[in-house]
């Protein structure tokens, strides 16, 4: 009959494992230099986010400023364009204004010079007509016979010039007739015509002004205004 052995433990749980030291991880205080290093990496990381912060910052109010200039040009060359605009339909007018009081004063001390281009010009191409009626204001008459007598021989037109006074018939103005047609030289025509177009001119000045200038706005996402 055999007797039962007691069990011991090898093992003395109030002593300490050798292999306790090699199994567990090593557990210690951080060091002045591991304090250091945590710190140095913790600003090179906000400086980073912060600079970055920054230049965006900067890039947007860049942005901002370049679009403020660009209108801001935009408002100036409009401005500077409507003023250019406007002084140039004064001069327009005070030039007609001027040419209305010097124009009668130059028609009045040579009236025939105006007359004399007039037929010249009709006789250039009326050499086969048999007669031609130059009716000028009765005061030229006198003045204009022998001219108009040398320009009719001048286009073997001797005899058919028939040269007539009107007294109604201010002077610079006449008319040349012959079979087919006829021109009429009449200050107050030419003087309304010209009217119309400075009227004219001056409208399409008032249509640029109304129509103003704009310029584009430089781009800048959406993301990027704020």
């Amino acid at each position: 009959m055999k007797h039962a052995v007691k069990f011991t433990f090898d093992t003395h749980f109030d002593e300490p494992s050798s292999h306790s030291a090699i199994d567990a991880p090593a557990r210690r205080n951080p060091t002045v230099a591991d304090i250091e290093r945590a710190r140095s990496e913790g600003y090179a990381a906000g400086f980073a986010a912060g600079d970055a912060e920054a230049t965006a910052r900067a890039d947007r109010d860049v942005q901002m400023a370049m679009n403020e200039l660009a209108s801001g040009a935009a408002t100036l060359i409009a401005a500077m364009e409507a003023k250019s605009r406007a002084l140039t339909a004064d001069a327009v007018q005070m030039a007609v204004t001027c040419a209305r009081k010097l124009a009668p004063a130059s028609i009045a001390a040579r009236p025939e010079t105006e007359i004399e281009a007039v037929v010249r010009d009709c006789l250039s191409h009326l050499n086969r007509e048999p007669h031609i009626l130059l009716r000028v204001s009765a005061s030229l008459v006198d003045r204009l016979k022998d001219k108009v007598d040398h320009m009719a021989m001048e286009r073997g037109l001797t005899g058919r010039i028939i040269l007539l006074g009107e007294p109604d018939m201010s002077g610079g103005n006449c008319v040349v007739e012959w079979a087919d047609g006829g021109v009429v030289r009449s200050y107050e025509d030419i003087e309304s015509e010209i009217m119309k177009i400075v009227a004219r001119y001056i409208e399409t000045l008032d249509a640029q002004d109304a129509n103003g200038l704009s310029m584009p706005e430089f781009g800048m996402a959406d993301s990027d205004r704020s």
